[in-house]
This record gives C-alpha cells, sequence and structure tokens, in this order.
C-alpha cells in the first residue's frame, strides 16, 4: 500500500515538475489527501500547495508539528543545509521522517548506462 502511495505522489509531483518553482533558496511543503478503500487501495483525492499549518485537534497539532519538525530537520541538518549531490549516501537522518523518493541525477544516470554503446564501422563512422 505504501509503494502504491509512493507512486501517486511521485508522479503526480513529476506531471507539474514544470510548473513548480525550482529556486534552490526556497522549499514548499504540499499536502495529499488520499482515500484508502476497502481493498486497501490509495486513491488521490487533491493535492494542496501550501497547506493550512493550523491545528484543530490535538492529533492534527501532533501531525503538523512533526511535518515542521521533519521540514526543518532537512534544512538545519549539523546547523548545515545537506546536498545529497555532495554526499554520494547521505545519512538517512538527514531527511528527518521523510523517504526520498526521487533522485532525477540518479535517474539520469541510469538512461545514460542502459543506453547501447556506440560501434565504429570500417569507415571509422560512429553508429549507435
Amino acid at each position: 500500500m505504501f509503494d502504491d502511495i509512493n507512486w501517486l505522489i511521485l508522479h503526480s509531483l513529476k506531471s507539474v515538475a514544470w510548473i513548480m518553482n525550482s529556486d534552490k533558496h526556497c522549499f514548499e511543503i504540499y499536502g495529499f489527501d488520499v482515500l484508502i478503500d476497502d481493498k486497501l487501495k490509495p486513491w488521490l483525492i487533491e493535492v494542496n500547495a501550501s497547506p493550512s499549518l493550523s491545528a484543530t485537534t490535538a492529533n492534527d497539532r501532533i501531525m503538523k508539528y512533526s511535518v515542521i519538525k521533519d521540514a526543518l530537520s532537512i534544512l538545519f541538518y549539523d546547523r548545515e543545509i545537506p546536498d545529497s549531490r555532495a554526499e554520494k549516501n547521505p545519512p538517512r537522518s538527514s531527511f528527518g521522517q521523510y523517504e526520498l523518493l526521487y533522485d532525477k541525477e540518479a535517474e539520469k544516470a541510469e538512461q545514460e548506462a542502459a543506453k547501447p554503446a556506440s560501434k565504429k564501422d570500417r569507415s571509422g563512422a560512429t553508429r549507435v
């Protein structure tokens, strides 16, 4: 079930990546409303950009406090902003309770590795 929810989140974000703010000095928190049916299949209801972080109940306060705490743990890990490109395998704790779903650079490297090697024919021209 969690893999299905991760798939929903990943593909919904990828579908709007071209209009999302990609400023390295900013971040945004998104709120995903997911309904889980009687067969444990998740259904994406809506995605909220900049969801409200005000709490109305004790459980709501606990959940939103955790979201804020995790976001700040990413921003101020060891008082430095973690750079996953600088470290090949940053410690899991640098992501708070978040799970890294998508690494664009890793996907690009995998695509490059999957390309067939070019071959030279007798004339010296390169063929793919």
